[in-house]
């Protein structure tokens, strides 16, 4: 079931929009579930700790902080980089932080507009998700996933530019994307297997040919797009400059 998450501190709004979810994934006979309502940003985090996917119903304002449904839809991007957000809020003048955040919302339906409007705005936004999962539109196939400890993350993984094991900590990945590096726990033959699109050029690299900028054959360095670079063994450049040609 795909998952439906809802972020709201009044009781009485939170109970109307789990009514009009359910309803409309009942109606439609939709395979998407509410799997949580919440009046904190703490526990709608806690409940995505090991999810890939979703589509959520945010406020802007919790408890008289008019920032936390705004982080929170940092922290959910960071962690499921095609989650599909809604911001359903009486604070239209903070639209453009989503902008500046590139926090990319599905909808921003405000509440003064009333029910009707915050009804047909949640039921059509259910309904346009289902759209883009039945289109293959929305393809969490081609995520990067891993975690630190138990928190789970995940990014396109066009955007990853290649991993290396790392040198000073054994039994360790780093990880080199275009928009963040990191270090996790695993290992190069395991994420071969599971990426096989990644090309392992070394017993300490795998990388990401589409981000190549060219190859030094003769140093048998790897240079990327983003300037950085990874390093092929004297086998495994033989192969690439074979895939290259």
């Amino acid at each position: 079931m795909f998952p439906i998450y809802l972020l709201e501190d009044n009781f009485e709004q939170r109970t109307n929009y789990a009514q009009i979810i359910n309803n409309t994934i009942m109606i439609n006979e939709l395979p998407m579930q509410l799997f949580c309502q919440t009046d904190t940003a703490a526990d709608l985090l806690a409940a995505i700790d090991q999810q890939y996917e979703g589509l959520f119903f945010l406020d802007m304002e919790i408890k008289g902080h008019t920032d936390v449904g705004l982080q929170t839809a940092i922290q959910i991007r960071d962690q499921i980089p095609a989650a599909q957000i809604v911001f359903i809020t009486t604070h239209g003048e903070l639209s453009f932080l989503t902008l500046e955040r590139k926090i990319a919302p599905l909808d921003y339906v405000l509440k003064d507009r009333g029910m009707e409007h915050i009804k047909a705005n949640i039921r059509e936004d259910i309904l346009k998700t289902n759209d883009l999962i039945k289109s293959g539109k929305y393809k969490k196939e081609n995520l990067f996933t891993y975690h630190i400890g138990p928190r789970y993350f995940s990014l396109p993984l066009s955007e990853v530019v290649y991993l290396n094991t790392s040198k000073f900590n054994p039994g360790r990945v780093q990880l080199h994307a275009l928009k963040k590096e990191s270090e996790f726990v695993d290992n190069l033959n395991d994420l071969e297997k599971k990426y096989p699109m990644l090309f392992r050029s070394d017993k300490s690299y795998l990388i990401n040919l589409d981000l190549l900028d060219h190859f030094d054959n003769q140093k048998r360095e790897i240079h990327f797009i983003n300037g950085s670079i990874a390093y092929a063994s004297i086998r495994k450049a033989r192969e690439l400059v074979k895939i290259l040609k």
